[in-house]
């Protein structure tokens, strides 16, 4: 259920132009969702898709201050281990920053 919950969000997030100002709802959808339970959250980081950390990148921050936790901020480094030409490293310092 979290599951296509969350990739529900990032398909219509997907759709849009990144110009488009309903892109600010759809984070605020996407950050609600990965909030509200730690372990969901890092259960479907594990198994997401390239495509889905690129778009759930853009709200790795606010997700990491909500959390506050360490086992996020890790996952997200061995995901920038996995995908390299994402080039996730300084969106995760800065959300690791969030939580200090």
């Amino acid at each position: 259920m979290f599951e296509e919950k969350v990739r529900a969000v990032l398909g219509a997030r997907a759709l849009l132009d990144d110009n488009d100002p309903r892109i600010e709802r759809k984070w605020e959808e996407l950050i609600e969702l990965l909030s509200e339970n730690e372990n969901s959250t890092l259960n479907f980081l594990q198994v997401c898709t390239k495509t889905e950390l690129s778009f759930l990148s853009e709200v790795f921050e606010e997700v990491a201050y909500n959390l506050q936790s360490k086992k996020y901020i890790e996952l997200l480094y061995s995901l920038d281990k996995r995908y390299p030409d994402l080039d996730l490293k300084s969106h995760i310092q800065t959300a690791e920053s969030y939580m200090e």
